[in-house]
């Protein structure tokens, strides 16, 4: 009987082994497909997506996979984009081609600085644009919004940035940047790209002709890694209208567009190059708060405010003032100034500039200052016209043409 037992036990020991080899082959089979690894820069189309690894510097992988997927790691960089999607030859606008909407899932885990966004360019003009849902320990791009929007339900942040003699589709030169930003992070969703699109164009944020829209991780002077599980782009469909909130803005009953007086918060206004602002009530116009400008390292670090380009419309006319005071310098002169972008340039035009002594408050107004033709990327600003000391401002306007406050 025993004999009989271990030959029987022999016979299913070498069964099991045989199914166990068998089944490991096949496996093994699928775990070992022949999925391409880029390590370095380079371009190309696989299942219908394009895809394109592109970096500076550091160590990178991204691991083509199925139907748009992709994985992706990096370490040592400056700054990567893995990224895969849909290519297009810069000759039809986004209408044209048909509204786009995005269906993804990611494994999201970078350390440092990073973005996981939906990525891409127009040509015509050039602009590089970010609809960003993730981020690392940064949130993109910094500084005030020009708008805040619903889409699909949920709260994005609308900027413009322009970037000067960077790289881009077209080799080094200046370009505006686009952005839309999720207030809340999130790895899993869709997005309605189209109706991204219309918001800014809404917002005088012109789209050119499109070059690409891919799903992308991007990694800035960090490390980290990614896997992308779903990424479902469909072309087609009606053109969606603008989100609410985009538009141009409406003025109060007294004309201003703009109204701030600091007395609970920044309004907007933010600081510029190295400065700091801060609302303070050591010293103000009117109230009991002003908004203080410190730590600043050149004379053109001084405190500013984003345009709405829709609003603020080029070769229109619109009235400009606000209240300044300095307490360090016997003599300091004041200028409010715009900058904004034409063609492809950073431009700067002088609306106002006024001496002020020693703790005097000073008017820096214009009551018929046109916006210049072509202007867009705009920042209204206060700075000085030499040095570095803190200065305050206070009931600061923006309203129509020939508009009068005190």
């Amino acid at each position: 009987m025993k004999l009989k037992r271990k030959r029987c036990m022999a016979a299913c020991l070498a069964v099991f082994i045989a199914l166990t080899m068998l089944c490991g082959c096949e496996s093994g089979s699928i775990a070992k497909k022949d999925y391409k690894v880029l390590t370095d820069c380079e371009i190309g189309t696989q299942d219908g997506y394009g895809y394109e690894l592109w970096k500076d510097s550091g160590t990178t992988s991204m691991t083509l996979t199925e139907g748009g997927t992709f994985s992706c790691e990096w370490s040592n960089i400056n700054n990567a984009l893995f990224r895969r999607g849909m290519k297009f030859d810069c000759t039809k606008t986004w209408q044209e081609i048909g509204n786009i909407t995005l269906d993804y899932d990611a494994d999201y885990n970078p350390d440092g600085n990073s973005y996981l966004a939906l990525y891409g360019w127009t040509r015509e003009p050039l602009v590089e644009y970010y609809i960003v849902e993730s981020w690392g320990n940064w949130r993109p791009p910094g500084g005030n919004p020009t708008a805040t929007v619903k889409i699909d339900g949920d709260k994005y942040d609308i900027y413009e940035t322009t970037r000067y003699n960077q790289p881009s589709i077209d080799g080094n030169t200046t370009f505006q940047q686009y952005w839309c930003v999720r207030q809340e992070k999130r790895e899993k969703g869709s997005i309605n790209v189209g109706e991204v699109f219309a918001t800014w164009e809404a917002l005088g944020m012109k789209m050119g002709k499109l070059y690409e829209a891919s799903f992308t991780v991007e990694g800035y002077q960090s490390q980290g890694s990614a896997t992308i599980k779903k990424n479902e782009l469909k072309i087609g469909g009606e053109i969606p209208a603008p989100a609410e909130g985009a538009g141009p803005e409406q003025p109060d009953d007294n004309g201003c567009y703009v109204s701030s007086d600091f007395e609970k918060n920044a309004d907007g206004w933010e600081s510029r190059g190295s400065s700091k602002v801060s609302v303070s009530d050591k010293a103000y116009h009117g109230g009991k708060k002003s908004l203080l400008v410190t730590n600043r390292q050149d004379a053109w670090n001084g405190v500013g405010r984003s345009l709405r380009t829709a609003t603020y419309v080029p070769e229109t006319a619109y009235s400009f003032g606000v209240y300044a005071m300095q307490d360090t310098k016997d003599i300091e002169t004041f200028k409010l100034t715009l900058s904004y972008t034409a063609d492809g340039q950073t431009k700067y035009a002088g609306i106002a500039e006024c001496e002020a002594a020693k703790g005097e408050w000073v008017k820096l107004s214009n009551e018929s200052f046109e916006i210049p033709e072509g202007a867009s990327g705009m920042l209204l600003y206060v700075e000085t016209d030499s040095g570095k000391s803190d200065f305050y401002i206070d009931d600061a306007y923006i309203a129509i043409d020939g508009t009068v406050r005190e």
